[in-house]
């Protein structure tokens, strides 16, 4: 049997799921090629990844439905703002911006937001060491901050420590959240600040699913080291459900 039928017959048997699990996967191709080993059925789902018959969305998770991977970017501002700071820490620097939001549901905001992530340990010498810098700087701010100063600036820096397990990737010379450490960080900072400046996080997270390849194990996974797995969660269900 041709990869091209043994992918259809597999598409038909699982036709109303946009997900099969590797578990469900090996168990039907064991059934239709009975004279396969345990170990050569690895061997055929690869066959199936390498012609783009299937594809794989995250750790034993596979579909059908090709969408690319997130190119993870930060704006010209936000690097030379990377670049003016990264000598103040001695650890990694994190960065990214609210351009990726805008990037993610293809639409313009006139305010933006910088957020730098550091251990936890070198926050305040990185706060202190940035005051003497052009654009506002602020340091893990609460509610109350965020409404009374944030808000109306146009354009900010917001300080946060990284947490351990972050997921990131090394850009260049940047170091930034993946896309499933971006979404994590949006949903911790949509009530407070990204929903007065208009953004959804129900549109983010929509947008993001539709148009990309989001490793939903590691975005859940980060999710449960910042304390949200359950309503993120929530969440990624109430978007498969609309």
């Amino acid at each position: 049997m041709k990869n091209t039928e043994v992918a259809l017959a597999i598409k038909g048997k699982f036709s109303n799921q946009t997900t099969i699990t590797s578990k469900e996967l090996v168990l039907f191709l064991s059934d239709l090629f009975p004279e396969l080993s345990t170990k050569t059925i690895p061997w055929k789902i690869n066959q199936l990844k390498a012609e783009n018959l299937i594809y794989q969305t995250g750790r034993g998770i596979y579909t059908f439905d090709f969408k690319p991977e997130f190119n993870t970017e930060i704006s010209l501002k936000s690097k030379r703002v990377y670049n003016k700071t990264k000598s103040f820490v001695s650890t990694d620097l994190v960065v990214w911006d609210t351009e990726v939001l805008d990037l993610i549901i293809e639409r313009e905001n006139e305010k933006r937001a910088t957020f730098l992530l550091v251990q936890k340990d070198e926050l305040n010498e990185l706060f202190e060491q940035m005051q003497s810098m052009s654009k506002p700087v602020y340091l893990e701010p609460n509610q109350e901050i965020i409404q009374r100063y944030i808000l109306p600036q146009n354009d900010v820096i917001l300080l946060y420590p990284l947490i351990s397990e972050t997921p990131t990737d090394h850009i260049g010379d940047y170091v930034l959240p993946t896309l499933e450490g971006i979404l994590v960080n949006a949903w911790l900072l949509s009530e407070n600040y990204l929903k007065p400046l208009d953004y959804s996080i129900s549109e983010i997270f929509e947008c993001a699913f539709r148009k990309y390849n989001v490793n939903k194990n590691k975005l859940l996974r980060y999710a449960s080291r910042r304390d949200q797995r359950k309503e993120i969660e929530q969440l990624i269900q109430t978007i498969h459900n609309d």
